[in-house]
């Protein structure tokens, strides 16, 4: 399976992808992590050249540049509902973890939310990023707070 890193002022983009989809996208130069998750070998590979535009189009701001990107989940239907609703909350705002469990229609799984998008295969497409505590403290994120802080600061132009 391919992958090549991206990187940007917010960060490096791990990305791995099967034929026409997206299978995998995350930050930093974990590519154990990237293996655990695919379970297959990876190489190196050259980004689709359509793929590759829509993420400098992000990186300038782009608020729709990631829209139109085919990706391919593979998590349980609860993940899969969670990141779909995740999908909803516009470039540049946040939403709580309870706020996206009542999206779906489960008030009370502000928790399992949390740990569906823990395990987010597909982050930034599926931007988990946006989602904060019931506080407003930025909170949980796979690949570490500063990233998360470093794409929100990007979305609302403070880069």
């Amino acid at each position: 399976m391919p992958f090549q890193q991206l990187t940007y002022e917010f960060g490096t983009l791990l990305v791995a992808w099967e034929k026409e989809h997206i299978v995998y996208l995350d930050f930093g130069l974990n590519e154990e992590r990237a293996r655990t998750y695919l379970q297959e070998e990876t190489d190196d590979g050259e980004l689709p050249k359509a793929w590759r535009m829509a993420f400098d189009r992000y990186a300038v701001g782009d608020r729709q540049a990631l829209d139109a990107l085919p990706c391919q989940l593979r998590v349980t239907p609860f993940a899969e509902q969670v990141l779909h609703a995740l999908r909803t909350v516009p470039f540049g705002q946040t939403i709580s973890y309870g706020e996206l469990a009542r999206i779906i229609g489960k008030p009370k799984a502000a928790r399992a939310v949390g740990g569906a998008l823990n395990r987010n295969p597909i982050a930034l497409i599926y931007p988990c990023h946006r989602v904060i505590g019931a506080t407003g403290k930025l909170t949980g994120f796979a690949s570490g707070i500063a990233h998360k802080e470093a794409l929100l600061a990007h979305e609302i132009g403070e880069n």
